[in-house]
């Protein structure tokens, strides 16, 4: 049985880009494992629902206390995206055993290409031989989706990856082809299972305080979840 590793930047990653490429390869009995390799704590989720500043959904301020939860410090700001993760994974089909969190851990938007190594290394390490997929590091994108890619690239050349496929996020994908010296990119579309992968999503937009649920992806990406709900589809190029 073929094995696939996704390494997954933040939580809403594995959904929003990941998706349909993950159900397809369970639709085909392959082992699939998720891998999430930052802490997500520095997003201004945060900031919005501790009434900061105004929420992503709808532009006005939240108020914990009126609205039944208490102040969020990073720590559980952190649990409760790690929550959304969990239960985005599992509504795609991802055992729970596969779904991992890196040993080196890196802090939301603090990733280094070398920190990135390090954790492809780890799980190479448990899975010889798997197939790897990042995020593409063409097209300006977050730093700490492009440093997985640059990563990848780097074991590729090294022989340690001896199959990688790089995923682009729907928003980046015409930066990316800008950039891309004529190289093929490909769609993969959920068929045997679409509704898995809107189920994933949905996780994401669930607010319901006295459950701890918070809509944590949804006041980050609104946009982008609605569109991928509309569309379940993963792009991808080879290196």
């Amino acid at each position: 049985m073929a094995v696939n590793l996704f390494f997954v930047p933040h939580q809403d990653d594995e959904a929003l880009t990941f998706g349909a490429a993950i159900r397809n390869h369970l639709d085909v009995e392959e082992e699939c494992h998720v891998i999430l390799y930052t802490d997500g704590a520095t997003s201004n989720v945060r900031n919005q629902l501790n009434g900061e500043i105004p929420s992503g959904i709808n532009k006005k301020k939240h108020d914990p206390e009126a609205e039944g939860y208490a102040f969020m410090e990073e720590e559980v700001f952190t649990k409760y995206r790690n929550d959304e993760f969990q239960r985005s994974c599992l509504a795609l089909g991802i055992p729970p055993t596969n779904i991992h969190y890196a040993t080196n851990l890196m802090r939301d938007g603090a990733t280094t290409v070398r920190g990135c190594e390090d954790v492809i290394d780890e799980f190479l390490t448990r899975f010889p031989e798997a197939r790897v997929k990042t995020f593409t590091d063409l097209g300006g994108n977050h730093s700490d989706h492009a440093h997985m890619g640059m990563a990848a690239r780097n074991l590729l050349k090294s022989g340690q990856i001896t199959d990688l496929r790089m995923y682009v996020e729907p928003y980046n994908l015409s930066k990316a082809k800008e950039v891309s010296l004529g190289n093929p990119f490909h769609k993969e579309y959920s068929t045997a299972n679409k509704q898995k992968v809107i189920d994933a999503l949905n996780e994401y937009k669930k607010w319901n305080p006295a459950m701890q649920q918070f809509a944590i992806g949804y006041h980050s990406v609104k946009k982008e979840i609605n569109a991928a709900i509309a569309n379940p589809i993963s792009y991808y190029h080879k290196p």
